[in-house]
C-alpha cells in the first residue's frame, strides 16, 4: 500500500494541487480516507499534511537546484503551496533554513 501511495505521488505529482485533500488521494487509491490516514501514520510517520508537504519541499529543492529562472515564490506555488509565507515556513520547518539560504548553499548555482 505504501509503495502504491509513493508511486502515485511521484508519477502523478498530486501534491502540486494546493487544494488536495486526503479524500482525493484516497479515491485514487480506492481506499477510505480513514484507511489512508492510518496508512500514513503507521507506515510513513507523521500525518497526511506533513506527508504532502514533504513531497512539496522535495520538489521545491529539485527545482531550486536545477532552475535559476523562477523566483522562490513561484517555485512555492508550482509545488502546491497556496502562499509565499506557508512555503517559506514549511521549507524552514523541513530543511532548517529558508529557501533563499538553501539556494545560496548550492555550489552549482554559485559559481
Amino acid at each position: 500500500m505504501t509503495v502504491e501511495l509513493e508511486n502515485i505521488m511521484r508519477q502523478e505529482k498530486l501534491y502540486k494541487d494546493p487544494n488536495l485533500t486526503i479524500a482525493d488521494v484516497a479515491k485514487k487509491m480506492n481506499i477510505s480516507p480513514h484507511k489512508l490516514s492510518q496508512l500514513i501514520n503507521d507506515n510513513i510517520g507523521g500525518n497526511y499534511s506533513a506527508y504532502i508537504n514533504k513531497h512539496r519541499i522535495e520538489e521545491a529543492k529539485a527545482i531550486i537546484a536545477s532552475n535559476d529562472q523562477y523566483t522562490l515564490e513561484a517555485i512555492g506555488y508550482e509545488c502546491g503551496f497556496n502562499s509565499k509565507s506557508t512555503f517559506y515556513a514549511t521549507f524552514k520547518k523541513f530543511e532548517g533554513t529558508s529557501p533563499a539560504r538553501y539556494k545560496k548553499s548550492l555550489p552549482e548555482l554559485n559559481q
